[in-house]
């Protein structure tokens, strides 16, 4: 099972795939976490990484896929793995169906999760006064919101032409109404695909 999670910055997507890990007894593969730990570590990928987050850009396709790649093997062991920030562009989502291909895997299910642009900038802005995030201020959030929706959302559509259902669901919310929702929405395996 290879599910993903999508939602614009500040929706609450890695909270909610830590959860939906557990419930579903699959890896949560963040990328996010991934590039976070580089840094800290102050790696050559960390450092890399650090320079392109603090100017608010994307980590490049290429640079992504090779980290994704190579932890997929670890992560996806059966029954599967949802991924938490990839893909993000629509050259991520083709090297990812290679990848899975070549495993003889496909996605089956794709979450997104809705909330008004707006909150989530206070929401990120709150986060970053509480936790100390140099990458969370407001212009590089305004950034990171552009991007989203400039070749995030692309993706999504992509997957639709492609027979994924999306399942949508309203970000909102305490973190447990949130999972009530999706957990609803996962509730039936049949509605996960349009095909």
């Amino acid at each position: 099972m290879i599910g993903l999670i999508f939602g614009p910055p500040g929706s609450g997507k890695g909270t909610q795939a830590t959860r939906i890990g557990e419930e579903l007894h699959v890896s949560h593969l963040s990328t996010g976490e991934i590039l976070r730990a580089e840094m800290a570590r102050g790696s050559e990928l960390g450092r890399e990484v650090e320079r392109i987050v603090a100017a608010g850009d994307l980590v490049p396709d290429e640079l992504m896929d090779r980290v994704v790649d190579g932890r997929l093997d670890d992560a996806g062991k059966p029954p599967g793995v949802l991924l938490d920030g990839f893909p993000r562009t629509l050259e991520q989502a083709r090297a990812l169906e290679a990848m899975l291909a070549r495993r003889g895997l496909k996605v089956g299910f794709l979450l997104a999760l809705q909330a008004p642009e707006k909150t989530l900038v206070e929401r990120l802005l709150k986060r970053a006064a509480q936790e100390g995030r140099v990458d969370d201020t407001r212009e590089v959030i305004e950034e990171r919101m552009r991007e989203y929706h400039q070749r995030t959302e692309a993706v999504l559509d992509h997957y639709r032409r492609n027979g994924i259902r999306v399942l949508e669901v309203d970000g909102m919310g305490t973190v447990d109404e949130v999972f009530e929702r999706i957990r609803a929405v996962l509730a039936d395996p049949q509605s996960w695909s349009s095909r």
